[in-house]
């Protein structure tokens, strides 16, 4: 810990004492100095009142903290911000509740908060384990790394990036201050410089949170910071995870007939009442102790059973829903086993606040939870990843950012002037919906929107729409139970994701709830749960395949219902005949189709599906059809969408049946998975002939997602090549390049066969590195290290060219024939020549002419490849959708690289070529002295000489397409990344 007078936040780096010392001259500083400073003296001046017994927590908030946080920069009365849903400032004003007391947030992410304070009258020392633990709690849940604790006599600053945990709460202080230090000049800036609402908005608590110091060594053996640094949702996920497994022990213990699958229903089932039940304590809308009273009065799987059918009793839902082994009294539990459990989950004893978790948050849990089934065997179970999972690599839950500005851009734009009467007849869906993240942002939307829209035309509030509460109009739980119905749809192939998904919507419905409205509200309908029947809305099915795959009864019964199928017009016949879905929005599964049977259905049933394809192709085609005539799409999606080969189909179907409203390419992982490179893609139904289409060609964080777009494109104009690559990186200034190159050449695919090569996976059994040839069948060999620009400098690979690779890649002209070799990644052209008639692996291609008597020498063409318009070139069609990450160059893409042709007969032509061809043969021989150097003379002069003729073929190259001063410097500036 820092010493008393160590100014911590200067030394945690996020500014500089110059820099703050500087800012103290601001004049929001000085005005917010100035005003805390008074605040200190009143206090000081009747400091025997503040500190009785008799001064209440209330009555300190409203003199004291409220006016300090204000004079930080916060609305904290809400002077200006007076839309209750668009508020920075979210006050608990009453005192008995589970609540923090302030909430702090940046517009317009009214979600997720920056920092919580907890408040406390100044007559007790707020320095004790059980307020900090309470604060912690608060600050954990609500992924808050710092907050405050405070009786304004006494201002905390607490750490609460771990589990929170009474035993070592205290020790989690950062920096204490006393009222008196506010007068400090220098004392007050520590505070400000951290939480007034100028720093706050300048990124100071990310930067704070990230400086703070890490346990190591003996502190961690220790067990000082026993719980690590896990964050909410990743413990919360761990501790759901060993839940589950105890549950399915338990109950294949006591009824050893059931199942993997339904041992995986039934433990969900009960971990989602259990964790219901824990909301409803946690909001205060169950106003006794559920959880905590199951085995007082002898057996805990009873209790929880009678608590099951009173709350199903009162909200409705699949939740409490009876199901027919879990409430059935022949259904053994061991009381013992269940208790723990129960014991564990109790408000009591789990450091988690069901009040504080943002509902998204839970929902990525469970995103991730639904990734994983139950495994049982007659002697164990386990639990394990579900093999779509495995064969991706994991779940990748879509970010909440990602989530709110799809949302914004489809939904958003479709609902703004319009009246709540006009939005209750649109739909909105997602055809893949998971655990419901993108329902919940849509929902979420919905009631911001009304809550808007109420608040500025309350006169156009009916009677139930609208509760009255300190003057400002709040969604009724009524109208938000119609919003959910009329609005939320959704379609999951996985019941228990189905589940999860109306879970998170009940939810997100009762979050504002209290106890006395909830109990108004079945006061004024009495035969109505609090909680709407989702079934209709929420449905279990396949969005790709329909009923019809069954016909010929090609599917075993298992795999029939493994695969689900489901026709919309059966599951929303209303909808479907109205014309389909107003908007359709998501992150569809990723993965390419490789059951045969299911292939072949997909290319009878899809328009734009040919060759190998992907499953969100086939979720794209299936959202655009499903949208009705103005509807809009907004997909996050895999970047090869826009120039892979085998997305061709698709791209040209977008283009002849959709209009574009955008495309957001990320060069940073999203999902924190380097190999998935992704866009957003906004698509209307509307085919509009001078549609514009809105590109960023590469966001590099999540802050530059809401920065202007880079260019807008006419969209005849994109796509507007062989394969209908989306260029988007060719923005207008490029676009004019791209199209003087492409008059002064010819496609290079057109002229030279481009083959990928040799794929020997991770059997080394068929490399080997050697001096000499291991045996007859062994062929010399490149891979893609080998190479260097004009340069091979490894020679001691050999491939075994045995039955296996013979059967495989038994044209061997792609090897024993003159060609040039040029490596699939990195972050520009790497080619050189291949004289010697090497085998190629996989991460090499070979180029060659497709006609003995092409006339271009492989030199000139050598040439080419490694000049800087060459990598220009594959930059603006592939390599940059994928920069700071693997890079790859595709063949389709190098096929499209434009390769200026030499008229012979022409002698100034000729004598290009020419020049070119010796500048080459001095290159790869400049190379070869440079290999063998052995002193430092030598190595620079090679050097030197390498990067002199470098420039010289640039410099012919830049002369045969006919490039002005401008473009050179356009190409020479991409080239440096």
């Amino acid at each position: 810990m820092p010493q008393k007078n160590e100014p911590i936040i200067f030394r945690f780096a996020f500014r500089s004492t110059a820099d703050i010392l500087s800012n103290m001259n601001d004049t929001l500083f000085d005005k917010a100095f100035v005003k805390v400073k008074l605040l200190s003296t009143i206090f000081r001046t009747n400091e025997n009142r503040y500190l009785s017994a008799a001064y209440q927590e209330a009555e300190v908030r409203k003199d004291f903290i409220d006016k300090f946080f204000a004079s930080l920069g916060w609305d904290v009365n809400h002077d200006e911000q007076i839309d209750p849903y668009a508020q920075e400032v979210k006050v608990e004003r009453g005192v008995e509740t589970r609540t923090v007391d302030y909430a702090f947030f940046l517009k317009p992410n009214y979600r997720d908060a920056n920092f919580l304070v907890e408040a406390k009258k100044p007559s007790r020392n707020i320095e004790n384990p059980d307020f900090y633990f309470q604060t912690i709690r608060y600050g954990y849940n609500a992924n808050c790394p710092v907050c405050v604790l405070t009786d304004f006599e006494q201002f905390h600053v607490i750490d609460c990036r771990h589990k929170p945990d009474i035993d070592s709460a205290l020790s989690r202080s950062i920096e204490k201050f006393t009222y008196s230090d506010y007068a400090d000049r220098d004392k007050f800036a520590r505070i400000y410089w951290l939480f007034s609402r100028e720093a706050v908005t300048g990124g100071s608590l990310t930067k704070f949170a990230e400086s703070l110091p890490k346990p190591r060594g003996k502190a961690r053996q220790r067990g000082l910071l026993p719980s690590g640094y896990k964050p909410v949702d990743e413990s919360l996920l761990e501790e759901l995870d060993e839940f589950r497994v105890a549950l399915a022990k338990t109950f294949k213990a006591g009824n050893p007939k059931l199942d993997s699958e339904t041992l995986t229903e039934l433990a969900q089932r009960v971990l989602d009442r259990l964790v219901f039940m824990r909301f409803l304590e946690d909001k205060l809308i169950e106003p006794q102790q559920i959880i905590d009273k199951f085995g007082k009065n002898g057996d805990v799987w009873h209790d929880f059973n009678s608590a099951c059918r009173r709350l199903d009793g009162i909200y409705n839902g699949i939740v409490f829903k009876r199901h027919n082994l879990l409430d059935a009294p022949n259904f053994r539990v061991d009381k013992d086993d269940f208790s723990k459990i129960v014991k564990e989950i109790s408000r009591a004893n789990s450091p988690y606040d069901f009040n504080s978790i943002p509902i998204h948050i839970l929902g990525s849990i469970y995103e991730r939870f639904l990734g994983k089934v139950i495994v049982a065997t007659d002697k164990r179970v386990h639990i394990e990843d579900k093999p779509e999972v495995r064969k991706a690599g994991g779940v990748y839950y879509t970010p909440e950012y990602i989530v709110r500005y799809i949302v914004e851009n489809t939904v958003g734009k479709l609902i703004t002037g319009k009246t709540p009467e006009q939005i209750a007849k649109m739909r909105f869906a997602d055809i893949a919906c998971g655990s419901g993240s993108f329902l919940l942002g849509v929902y979420d939307l919905l009631l911001q929107y009304h809550g808007n829209y109420y608040n500025a035309n309350p006169k156009k509030a009916k009677k139930g729409d609208c509760i009255e509460r300190d003057g400002k109009l709040y969604l009724s739980l009524g109208k938000k139970r119609d919003i959910l119905l009329n609005n939320i749809y959704g379609v999951d192939i996985d019941a228990q994701a189905v589940e999860v998904c109306q879970l998170s919507l009940y939810l997100k419905l009762l979050a504002e709830e209290t106890t006395a409205s909830a109990h108004q509200y079945l006061l004024d309908f009495e035969r109505q749960a609090l909680l709407p029947t989702l079934t209709n809305n929420i449905v279990c099915g396949n969005s790709l395949i329909g009923t019809d795959i069954l016909e010929g009864k090609l599917f075993a019964g298992d795999e029939e219902k493994k695969l689900n199928p489901m026709n919309f017009e059966d599951a929303y016949p209303e909808i479907m005949k109205g014309g389909g879905f107003d908007a359709i929005v998501g992150n569809p599964p990723y993965g390419m189709v490789t059951d045969l049977i299911q292939k072949s259905y997909f290319e009878q049933h899809f328009t734009a599906m040919e060759g190998r394809f992907d499953t969100f192709q086939l979720f794209i085609e299936r959202a655009t059809k499903l949208s009705g005539d103005r509807g809009l799409v907004g997909y996050i999606v895999p970047s090869p969408l826009l120039s892979n080969l085998y997305a061709r189909s698709l791209r040209r179907y977008i283009l002849n049946n959709c209009s574009m409203e955008e495309i957001t390419n990320f060069g940073f992982d999203v999902f924190d998975a380097p190999t998935i490179h992704t866009c957003i893609i906004i698509l209307s139904r509307e085919r509009k002939l001078d549609a514009t289409v809105k590109v960023r060609k590469q966001v590099i964080s999540q802050d530059a997602l809401h920065q202007a777009y880079d260019y807008e494109i006419q969209q005849n104009k994109l796509g507007a090549n062989t394969n209908f690559v989306f260029d988007i990186f060719f923005d207008p200034q490029a676009s004019g390049l791209l199209s003087k190159l492409s008059s002064n050449g010819q496609p290079i695919g057109e002229i030279y066969f481009i083959r990928q090569c040799i794929k020997t996976g991770n059997d080394d059994k068929y490399v080997q590195n050697s001096k000499h040839s291991p045996g007859q069948n062994w062929k010399p060999s490149l891979r893609g290290k080998s190479i260097e620009r004009y340069f091979t400098k490894e020679k001691d690979i050999f491939i075994r060219y045995g039955a296996w690779l013979a059967r495989n890649w038994a044209n061997k002209s792609f090897y024993e024939t003159p060609k040039i070799a040029i490596r699939e990644t990195g972050n520009r052209i790497t080619a050189t020549i291949d004289l010697e008639n090497r085998y190629f692996l996989s991460s090499l291609y070979a180029i060659y002419p497709k006609s003995p008597t092409e006339i271009l020498s492989l030199h000139y063409l050598l040439a080419m490849l490694n000049s800087s318009i060459a990598t220009y070139f594959v930059k603006k069609v592939a390599l940059e959708l994928t920069k700071g990450a693997f890079t790859k160059l595709r063949t389709n893409q190098l096929a499209r690289l434009p390769i200026r042709r030499i008229n012979f007969s022409d002698p100034a032509d000729k004598q290009k070529h020419d020049e070119i061809v010796v500048k080459v043969e001095a290159m790869l021989e400049a190379k070869k002295e440079l290999a063998s150097a052995k002193t430092d003379k030598d190595k620079n002069y090679y050097e030197a000489k390498c990067t002199g003729l470098d420039r010289q073929i640039d410099r012919l190259v830049y002369d045969l397409y006919g490039l002005t001063a401008d473009e050179i410097h356009l190409v020479e500036e991409s080239a440096s990344w």
